[in-house]
């Protein structure tokens, strides 16, 4: 898991300095203060989202956790509109989601589907996680007012790049022993992502809202489960 993220994070890094040598533009002003021209300071060529994700279509007995965090890291290429407030953004970018509950997600050979199975409430554990990883091409259409304030609209689309799960406790098959559960390969998820987002905010900080159109698995290999995620967007520069 940290070799892929490290990876998708060093891509983004060398496409960050590859956006930061976009020659600038010039800024957008309204005809009555041409005299007055003031550069855009927060293009929002590097965006950092973070959110809790809820997980729709989950099966009803599976608990979640309060808290689900996950991070979204975008290098994007800001190609202004002359004498507009409006700009398209094109780039990279990778998500992080987690997926905290009471259930251990395992392939059901008899089926040949993944199912979700409930942990006896007499099972001790730390944690069981799902980690989902998605590496992505994001485009968005952004409106800048001279005040600040600031609206996008996007879509994303990517490369699953894995999902896995981990679990930490109690072995539910020999009782009074520990263990540890590693999750690698999960059969039947889909390959791709396909997801709508919008920002709202001011300057360097925004509301973010996503909606994932793709399910987890494929069709009837899996619980048709949607990623829906809310947060908090930083634009750094």
């Amino acid at each position: 898991m940290k070799r892929y993220f490290l990876t998708a994070v060093l891509a983004l890094v060398c496409a960050f300095a590859l956006v930061q040598a976009q020659t600038p533009e010039t800024p957008y002003t309204s005809p009555k203060n041409e005299e007055e021209e003031k550069p855009v300071v927060f293009r929002d060529r590097f965006v950092m989202d973070l959110y809790h994700t809820f997980w729709m279509g989950m099966p009803v007995e599976v608990e979640h956790m309060k808290f689900d965090p996950g991070v979204n890291f975008s290098a994007i290429w800001d190609f202004k509109i002359k004498n507009k407030p409006i700009a398209v953004g094109l780039g990279i970018g990778v998500s992080y989601y987690t997926q905290y509950s009471n259930a251990l997600l395992q392939y059901d050979k008899t089926n040949d589907m993944m199912k979700y199975y409930i942990m006896p409430t007499d099972v001790k554990y730390n944690h069981i996680i799902m980690n989902y990883l998605s590496l992505n091409v994001p485009l968005e259409f952004r409106y800048r007012h001279p005040c600040g304030f600031k609206v996008s609209v996007g879509a994303r689309g990517g490369w699953v790049a894995l999902i896995n799960q981990d679990y930490k406790g109690s072995d539910p098959a020999v009782p009074g022993d520990t263990a540890i559960y590693k999750n690698k390969l999960v059969n039947h998820k889909m390959k791709y992502n396909i997801d709508f987002y919008t920002r709202i905010g001011w300057k360097f900080v925004d509301v973010y809202y996503c909606f994932q159109v793709t399910p987890l698995f494929t069709e009837y290999k899996g619980p048709k489960i949607y990623p829906m995620s809310l947060g908090i967007s930083f634009s750094l520069f």
